[in-house]
């Protein structure tokens, strides 16, 4: 569930998943549109039972840290998207203390993935995703790892590729530029 902003819901599915519950779903157009299509709402207090919910200490196997990314783009290994709007990428803005992305980084703004419909934001649809992402990255198996600012922008883009188009080896590094730009010891490139 989301109003404005998709990538809040997906990073409210990633959290769930690193503690292993991955069954979520994401409501396209989120509460507004549904409360504008006139579909069932209720104020009424959901019924609460006692159950057990286990969690997974290893469910997390898609967080990746940054020492990790270094690894990777010292073997070049992996491709490396950079989700950000492509002023961060390119270098010439930043909130953070250094402008740039990570060396090898190519350049998917997370918003080129959402739709306005309606008036209301959606993802854009799958055929329009897949074209996108399949000319950015070779196959479906391909080693990939998504990145942003903290993690939410990158979080939405997780989803897609993971959820939505089958893409099987995709991690997110949660730190994203925050962190990198942060450590003078990681390499930047413009």
């Amino acid at each position: 569930l989301y109003s404005d902003n998709l990538r809040d819901a997906t990073l409210v599915a990633m959290a769930l998943a690193r503690v292993g519950h991955d069954r979520t779903a994401i409501l396209d157009g989120g509460y507004d549109r549904w409360t504008a299509e006139g579909r069932t709402v209720t104020n009424a207090p959901s019924r609460v039972m006692a159950s057990a919910y286990p969690v997974d200490p290893k469910a997390d196997t898609f967080t990746v840290d940054a020492d990790t990314v270094l690894d990777h783009v010292r073997k070049r290994d992996v491709i490396l998207v950079d989700v950000r709007p492509a002023e961060n990428y390119k270098g010439l803005k930043s909130d953070e203390p250094r402008a740039g992305r990570i060396p090898g980084a190519i350049n998917r703004p997370f918003a080129d993935d959402l739709a306005q419909s309606e008036g209301f934001v959606s993802l854009k649809p799958v055929e329009d995703l897949a074209q996108a992402y399949a000319g950015l990255i070779p196959s479906k198996d391909s080693p990939v790892i998504v990145y942003c600012r903290t993690g939410h922008q990158a979080s939405q883009t997780f989803f897609v590729l993971t959820r939505l188009l089958g893409y099987t080896r995709v991690r997110w590094y949660d730190g994203g530029w925050t962190e990198w730009s942060a450590r003078a010891d990681l390499p930047i490139e413009k």
